[in-house]
């Protein structure tokens, strides 16, 4: 578990290319804060987010196979991947170095409480592409196991702004909110 809790103010105006994103990360953050650390999947009220809720994935890795498993995924995300992933393992939506990408980022996010941020490209079968902006935030389930990640999954439309995230990885570029949630102990 987490140690003691320091929030910082938040991230950068910057941090973010899309409103989605930087309206969760500020909801989470304010969770944070009221909880003293991450906060706990019940702290977190869809209503209370309503607008974004289209955007908004849960993932749960299993205790017993370690497999991811996508409680909630919006329907905007059902749009832009062109599939629903809502009741589905992350290993039948991707395969081989994607899966172990995105399984790490989830890994990092749950083991070390990171707050992270993505931007990767799509590629469709038709050949069109598209980039997007994922955000993975970390909730303690109710049991206190850190096995759970809040995200948000958006287009960023008129993406004109330079690369100014470091780290290339194929067509994706990743930035992680440092100091968000320092470790605590209990809570």
């Amino acid at each position: 578990m987490w140690g003691s809790a320091e929030l910082s103010e938040g991230a950068p105006d910057d941090t973010f290319f899309s409103q989605n994103s930087s309206a969760l990360y500020a909801y989470w953050h304010n969770l944070a804060l009221r909880r003293g650390g991450v906060p706990l999947r019940e702290d977190f009220d869809p209503a209370e987010v309503l607008r974004l809720l289209p955007h908004i994935f849960i993932v749960e890795k299993e205790v017993d196979t370690g497999r991811f498993l996508f409680r909630l995924s919006g329907t905007a995300i059902r749009d832009i991947m062109g599939v629903e992933n809502t009741g589905r393992y992350l290993d039948e939506l991707l395969d081989g170095e994607d899966l172990a990408n995105v399984a790490s980022m989830f890994d990092e996010v749950m083991a070390h409480g990171t707050c992270m941020r993505s931007i990767e490209g799509l590629t469709y079968s038709d050949r069109s592409y598209l980039r997007v902006e994922i955000l993975r935030l970390p909730l303690v389930h109710g049991d206190g196991s850190q096995r759970l990640v809040l995200g948000c999954l958006s287009r960023i439309e008129n993406d004109c702004r330079p690369n100014q995230v470091p780290g290339q990885v194929k067509d994706k570029s990743l930035i992680q909110i440092d100091n968000d949630v320092l470790p605590r102990k209990s809570f």
